[in-house]
Protein backbone atom coordinates (compact mmCIF):
# COMPACT_ATOMS: atom_id res chain seq x y z
CA UNK A 1 0.00 0.00 0.00
CA UNK A 2 1.50 3.36 -1.00
CA UNK A 3 2.27 5.97 1.64
CA UNK A 4 0.75 9.44 1.80
CA UNK A 5 2.99 10.76 -1.01
CA UNK A 6 2.19 7.76 -3.19
CA UNK A 7 -1.55 8.21 -2.69
CA UNK A 8 -1.20 11.93 -3.41
CA UNK A 9 0.69 11.18 -6.63
CA UNK A 10 -2.05 8.75 -7.70
CA UNK A 11 -4.73 11.32 -6.88
CA UNK A 12 -2.98 14.03 -8.91
CA UNK A 13 -2.10 11.86 -11.90
CA UNK A 14 -4.49 11.84 -14.85
CA UNK A 15 -7.26 9.31 -14.47
CA UNK A 16 -7.08 6.23 -16.62
CA UNK A 17 -9.58 6.80 -19.36
CA UNK A 18 -11.20 4.62 -21.97
CA UNK A 19 -8.50 5.90 -24.32
CA UNK A 20 -5.82 4.36 -22.15
CA UNK A 21 -7.51 0.98 -22.57
CA UNK A 22 -7.61 1.27 -26.37
CA UNK A 23 -5.59 -1.33 -28.23
CA UNK A 24 -4.45 -0.50 -31.74
CA UNK A 25 -4.13 -3.55 -33.98
CA UNK A 26 -2.32 -5.44 -35.20
CA UNK A 27 -0.17 -5.57 -32.11
CA UNK A 28 3.60 -5.48 -32.43
CA UNK A 29 3.70 -2.60 -34.90
CA UNK A 30 3.76 -4.80 -38.02
CA UNK A 31 1.05 -2.85 -39.83
CA UNK A 32 -0.48 -4.15 -43.07
CA UNK A 33 -0.68 -2.26 -46.32
CA UNK A 34 -4.27 -1.22 -46.94
CA UNK A 35 -4.32 -2.40 -50.56
CA UNK A 36 -3.36 -6.00 -49.70
CA UNK A 37 -5.25 -6.43 -46.42
CA UNK A 38 -7.80 -9.25 -46.25
CA UNK A 39 -10.48 -7.67 -44.01
CA UNK A 40 -12.42 -10.80 -42.90
CA UNK A 41 -11.47 -10.29 -39.23
CA UNK A 42 -12.98 -6.80 -39.37
CA UNK A 43 -16.42 -7.74 -40.75
CA UNK A 44 -19.21 -6.29 -38.62
CA UNK A 45 -16.76 -4.85 -36.05
CA UNK A 46 -16.98 -1.17 -35.17
CA UNK A 47 -14.01 1.00 -34.36
CA UNK A 48 -11.42 3.58 -35.29
CA UNK A 49 -8.81 3.43 -38.01
CA UNK A 50 -5.72 5.36 -39.05
CA UNK A 51 -4.05 5.41 -42.47
CA UNK A 52 -0.56 6.71 -43.29
CA UNK A 53 2.33 6.33 -45.69
CA UNK A 54 6.07 6.33 -45.10
CA UNK A 55 7.46 7.68 -48.37
CA UNK A 56 10.01 10.46 -48.78
CA UNK A 57 7.65 12.76 -46.92
CA UNK A 58 5.69 10.54 -44.51
CA UNK A 59 2.09 11.62 -44.13
CA UNK A 60 -0.99 10.73 -42.13
CA UNK A 61 -3.74 10.08 -44.66
CA UNK A 62 -6.93 9.67 -42.65
CA UNK A 63 -8.41 9.13 -39.21
CA UNK A 64 -11.89 7.65 -39.19
CA UNK A 65 -14.44 5.44 -37.51
CA UNK A 66 -16.91 2.96 -38.92
CA UNK A 67 -19.67 0.66 -37.71
CA UNK A 68 -18.13 -1.98 -40.04
CA UNK A 69 -14.37 -1.66 -40.36
CA UNK A 70 -14.22 -4.25 -43.15
CA UNK A 71 -16.63 -2.24 -45.32
CA UNK A 72 -14.67 0.94 -44.61
CA UNK A 73 -11.35 -0.75 -45.47
CA UNK A 74 -12.71 -2.11 -48.75
CA UNK A 75 -14.09 1.32 -49.68
CA UNK A 76 -10.82 3.06 -48.80
CA UNK A 77 -8.76 0.52 -50.76
CA UNK A 78 -10.92 1.16 -53.85
CA UNK A 79 -10.85 4.96 -53.53
CA UNK A 80 -8.50 6.48 -56.14
CA UNK A 81 -7.43 9.31 -53.81
CA UNK A 82 -6.26 6.74 -51.23
CA UNK A 83 -4.73 4.36 -53.79
CA UNK A 84 -2.60 7.25 -55.10
CA UNK A 85 -0.56 6.95 -51.89
CA UNK A 86 0.57 3.41 -52.79
CA UNK A 87 3.56 4.84 -54.67
CA UNK A 88 4.69 6.50 -51.41
CA UNK A 89 5.35 3.30 -49.38
CA UNK A 90 1.91 2.59 -48.07
CA UNK A 91 -0.78 3.25 -47.22
CA UNK A 92 -0.55 1.41 -43.92
CA UNK A 93 -3.48 0.74 -41.64
CA UNK A 94 -4.09 0.33 -37.92
CA UNK A 95 -7.46 -0.10 -36.24
CA UNK A 96 -8.96 -0.23 -32.79
CA UNK A 97 -12.19 -2.08 -32.02
CA UNK A 98 -14.51 0.08 -29.94
CA UNK A 99 -18.05 1.35 -29.73
CA UNK A 100 -18.93 4.44 -31.74
CA UNK A 101 -20.50 6.55 -28.97
CA UNK A 102 -17.21 8.44 -28.51
CA UNK A 103 -15.91 8.08 -32.06
CA UNK A 104 -16.39 11.75 -32.98
CA UNK A 105 -14.26 12.81 -30.02
CA UNK A 106 -11.45 10.39 -30.88
CA UNK A 107 -11.49 11.22 -34.58
CA UNK A 108 -11.55 14.95 -33.84
CA UNK A 109 -8.54 14.60 -31.52
CA UNK A 110 -6.58 12.53 -34.04
CA UNK A 111 -7.48 14.83 -36.94
CA UNK A 112 -6.47 17.98 -35.06
CA UNK A 113 -3.23 16.43 -33.84
CA UNK A 114 -2.16 14.67 -37.07
CA UNK A 115 -3.73 16.84 -39.79
CA UNK A 116 -4.34 13.91 -42.21
CA UNK A 117 -4.20 14.71 -45.92
CA UNK A 118 -7.65 13.26 -46.76
CA UNK A 119 -9.50 14.15 -43.59
CA UNK A 120 -12.00 16.35 -45.43
CA UNK A 121 -13.02 13.59 -47.85
CA UNK A 122 -16.40 11.91 -47.33
CA UNK A 123 -16.61 8.11 -47.35
CA UNK A 124 -20.04 6.52 -47.05
CA UNK A 125 -18.84 3.57 -44.94
CA UNK A 126 -17.50 5.88 -42.23
CA UNK A 127 -19.41 6.98 -39.16
CA UNK A 128 -20.43 10.63 -39.53
CA UNK A 129 -18.19 12.78 -37.32
CA UNK A 130 -19.67 15.58 -35.24
CA UNK A 131 -17.02 18.26 -35.80
CA UNK A 132 -18.23 20.18 -32.75
CA UNK A 133 -17.57 17.23 -30.41
CA UNK A 134 -14.66 17.89 -28.06
CA UNK A 135 -11.54 15.89 -28.83
CA UNK A 136 -10.92 12.82 -26.67
CA UNK A 137 -7.25 12.11 -26.08
CA UNK A 138 -6.02 8.77 -27.33
CA UNK A 139 -2.62 7.28 -28.04
CA UNK A 140 -1.24 6.67 -31.50
CA UNK A 141 -0.66 3.10 -32.63
CA UNK A 142 2.58 1.68 -31.17
CA UNK A 143 5.76 2.40 -33.11
CA UNK A 144 4.17 5.24 -35.06
CA UNK A 145 5.11 8.87 -34.57
CA UNK A 146 3.38 12.17 -34.84
CA UNK A 147 4.73 12.99 -38.30
CA UNK A 148 3.44 16.56 -38.02
CA UNK A 149 6.01 17.19 -35.26
CA UNK A 150 9.00 15.99 -37.29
Amino acid sequence: MPGVLGRLALALSPARSAAAAMTWLPTGGNYPRLLTLEPQALVGRSGLYLLWHLGVRPCWIRAGASPDLAAAVVQLARAPDVANFSSHDGPFLSWCFCGLEKASGYVNFLARRLRPALQDQAYTRDQAVDLSAPGLVCALPPRTIDIAEH
